[in-house]
């Protein structure tokens, strides 16, 4: 291939290579000032006058004589206006117009080219047949013959060629030649492009991405002007910068038009990915730990995908050690039993399916556990089929505060299973009980908490139809610090008697209840036939609706439980409320908005969580089974509602980032939030220690946020791609087990997508008055260039024609010629 092309452009034909050389063309102009209607109707009436005059002229001299005598008379009137004019000739080189050719070489044009190539030249055909990556291909369709692609352009333009990744380079300048200057006397095509730079085009492994747009706008902004079109060959993806859509609106504003040409198959090779993990972060032994992901395929993905849940290598063993990021990516690992799986067949022509893998942690420690999704054939980058995410699992008993109003089947079944539970120590109290209630019950309580200091020893609350006139004042303001700044959890139970329908006074409780107490119906009751709970996709994603080891048993679980007869409903749902059960066919709302009734329904207030009954009989699940799936149902969701005080630190503090991935460039923000304000409120006595997955750690100092005591808070810039841990220094900052974690992730590589963008380059074609076309077509697109515009090079110094000698020897002779004759002839 090297060589061929200048060859080809070294023997174009001589009538070619001089409209190579710069031409020159002279216009005339003048500064006359006047208007061009006067100057007409001047001009006319002195001809007419000169016409007259000699018309009448009463002497012997004939009709030639006067016709000769006349002309004198005008042509001298015709040079001083001339003179007057300041007339002149201006003139101006032009030469070859500047045309330049981009070979997109990122790493995504090293994947073999596999779309087919109907009506293809023999060239391209040639090098498809042969396995050739894009950029090979791309190659071939610029300079592989005499008659190819730069030849033609040659004849007409004066061609730049440039290879764009990350960023914009001349390729004459890349094989070591400088481009030629444009306009030179001397500048011939072979000038122009003196060998065949094209064929020394390299896939660039070290690009940190692809800026097509970016390239583009560089090249449209040239300090010598926007060349006269722009080719384009790439596959059109975008990973960094701006987009093709942004330069094609710039190259529309300098009237350059872009001719994209797409190298590469519309359809995305095989590729499965593993994304959008969610899991908790903190749970108790034996809790179901629950692993959220979606698995994405592309089209070309037809057989069913294998996702397991495993330990990872250093974990296999179960000892719990390792460390590193909340989520991150990378290889399976090779070792560890495989925990879970699922059998996924996915969709056909692509797309995301749901994954949930749930594994029951029987030992305290800190587990890092890979998912792994199995690459299909042909696969090529496989980076993205696993997702790691480091669990903390602690061994330690919750604290639990159950109060109801009446000694209901519900908190009878509710406190015996309680009480009954190693793992819970719990604390009961009954509104309607007897005064030697709390000394005879081990577990109960003489009254409700009434400061925070004696609620704060909770970890959850149960509520079952309390009734809020006979609770402390003080309890619901303090109810809701325990929830929103501790941390801790809130289950409610509503009843026939109180809950929801005595409750629309209480501000602080209205803002922990996750509907609006102030509508209507609410807390109407309602007795029927009976019903099963209906859990909605996300209830039986739920860790605390799990009533058995896999998602099939658990929905299999949900329909064989007892039914229920009692349930009320709850108020108009707030936004942030999250649905987990519904009524199978009552449906509240008219029309359009009709739904089917909410009966438990979850909230994140603050630090924690509230989660709603609109049933007050789940005792009835012990039917048959006893405590099998009521047992299951209730310490679960206990357990999950305490677990916003697990990540807390001894002594209450919390350590929290605003998100847990970012891009690089992007500020992490650290909050540090302790009981009271630590060492005397100087921002120097807290500090955070960030630990990185590789490379030393680091302190990083907290300054008291602005009104609000007790909180510290810091912000991180420019953090390198990796996983990291904040732990409190010192005692100042609270201390204690409190930790979080965050990761900084690249943006999306090269080969997140590798399908040609041909939405987007026909879009960008045709915002710029160009032209998309795929690589088969390239020929044709050649041909169908408008012919090349020649462009001014420089303006050449004007000549003066009004101030000239001869201009006044004219007016001169004119006169006395005119004179003379008429003197001859005896005339005035």
């Amino acid at each position: 291939m090297t060589g061929l092309l200048a060859q080809a452009v070294t023997n174009l034909p001589n009538a070619e290579a001089a409209a190579a050389a710069p031409d020159t063309a002279w216009r005339l102009e003048t500064s006359w000032r006047y208007a061009p209607w006067l100057t007409v109707v001047a001009v006319a009436a002195m001809a007419g006058v000169v016409a007259w005059c000699y018309a009448k002229e009463l002497s012997p001299a004939g009709r030639g004589y006067r016709l000769l005598l006349g002309g004198l008379r005008l042509t001298t009137i015709a040079l001083l206006l001339a003179m007057l004019s300041e007339m002149l000739l201006a003139g101006t080189r032009s030469g070859r117009p500047r045309f330049a050719v981009l070979i997109d070489n990122s790493a995504s044009m090293g994947v073999e080219h596999t779309a087919e190539l109907p009506g293809a030249p023999p060239r391209l055909q040639r090098a498809n047949e042969a396995g050739a990556t894009r950029l090979a291909m791309a190659q071939a369709a610029l300079a592989e013959d005499a008659a190819g692609v730069l030849p033609r352009l040659a004849k007409g333009y004066d061609v730049r060629l440039y290879s764009v990744s990350d960023r914009l380079r001349p390729l004459d300048a890349a094989a070591g030649t400088e481009p030629a200057t444009q306009g030179s006397a001397d500048a011939g095509a072979a000038d122009v492009i003196s060998a065949d730079p094209v064929a020394g085009v390299a896939v660039d492994a070290s690009a940190t991405g692809t800026q097509l747009g970016d390239a583009l706008a560089a090249l449209l902004g040239d300090a010598t002007g926007p060349p006269q079109g722009v080719l384009l060959l790439t596959d059109g993806r975008v990973t960094r910068g701006g987009s093709l859509g942004t330069a094609a609106e710039t190259a529309r504003r300098v009237a350059t038009p872009l001719y994209l040409v797409g190298v590469g198959s519309d359809r995305s090779p095989p590729d499965v990915e593993l994304a959008d993990l969610l899991a908790e972060d903190v749970v108790f032994v034996d809790d179901l730990a629950s692993f959220r992901a979606t698995l994405r395929t592309t089209a070309a993905v037809t057989e069913p995908v294998r996702v397991t849940l495993r330990l990872a290598e250093r974990d296999a063993t179960g000892s719990g050690a390792g460390g590193g990021g909340e989520e991150d990516r990378g290889a399976a690992p090779t070792g560890g039993p495989v925990l879970a799986e699922q059998i996924l067949q996915p969709p056909a022509g692509g797309g995301a399916t749901p994954v949930q893998l749930i594994h029951r942690p029987e030992r305290p420690g800190e587990y890092r556990y890979v998912l792994t999704a199995s690459p299909a054939e042909g696969e090529r980058d496989t980076a993205n089929n696993a997702l790691r995410h480091t669990l903390q699992v602690r061994d330690q008993t919750i604290k639990v505060l159950l109060a109801s109003g009446a000694p209901t089947y519900e908190f009878r079944y509710l406190k015996q299973l309680l009480e009954r539970d190693s793992t819970v120590e719990l604390a009961s109290f009954l509104q309607e009980a007897d005064e030697q209630y709390a000394s005879a019950d081990p577990s109960a309580v003489s009254r409700l908490p009434l400061r925070r200091r004696e609620l704060d020893a909770y970890d959850a609350v149960v509520l079952i139809d309390l009734d809020p006139s006979l609770a402390p004042r003080t309890f619901w303001p303090a109810l809701r610090w325990l929830v929103g700044e501790r941390g801790g959890g809130l289950a409610l139970v509503a009843g026939p008697r109180y809950l929801p329908a005595a409750y629309g006074g209480l501000s602080d409780f209205a803002a922990l209840y996750p509907a609006e107490l102030s509508g209507p119906g609410v807390g109407s009751a309602t007795v029927g036939r009976g019903f099963l709970l209906k859990p909605t996709p996300l209830g039986f994603r739920s860790s605390a609706m799990q009533l058995a080891d896999t998602a099939d048993q658990t929905e299999r679980a949900w329909r064989r439980l007892p039914p229920l007869y009692w349930w009320t409903r709850l108020g108009g749902l707030k936004p942030a409320a999250q649905v987990l059960a519904t009524h199978p066919f009552a449906t509240l709302g008219e029309g359009a908005d009709q739904r089917p009734a909410p009966l438990i329904v979850s909230q994140f207030y603050g630090a924690g969580r509230v989660v709603l009954h609109g049933v007050d009989s789940t005792y009835r699940w012990r039917r048959q089974t006893g405590d099998v799936y009521f047992a299951r149902y209730w310490v679960q969701l206990l357990r999950s509602l305490a677990r916003g005080r697990l990540a807390e630190g001894g002594d209450g503090a919390r350590l929290t980032v605003d998100r847990k991935r970012y891009e690089p460039g992007e500020a992490v923000r650290l909050r540090l939030r302790v009981a009271t304000p630590a060492g005397g409120g100087t921002a120097a006595g807290v500090a955070v220690l960030l630990q990185p997955e590789s490379g030393p750690q680091r302190r990083v100092a907290l300054a008291p946020a602005a009104e609000q005591g007790g909180v510290y808070e810091a912000t991180l810039d420019r953090l390198p791609v990796g996983a990291y841990r904040v732990l409190p220094a010192d005692a100042a900052s609270g201390g204690g087990g409190v930790a979080a974690r965050f990761e900084v992730v690249a943006p999306p590589g090269e080969f997140a997508e590798l399908a040609v963008d041909t939405p987007a380059m026909r879009a960008a074609a045709q915002r710029s008055r160009g032209r998309y076309t795929p690589l088969q077509d390239i020929d044709r697109l050649i041909d169908s260039l408008p012919a090349a515009r020649r462009v001014p090079i420089e303006s050449l110094p004007p000549v003066e024609l009004w101030n000239r000698w001869w201009m006044l020897a004219g007016v001169c002779g004119c006169l006395t010629c005119e004179w003379v004759l008429r003197k001859r002839r005896a005339m005035l």
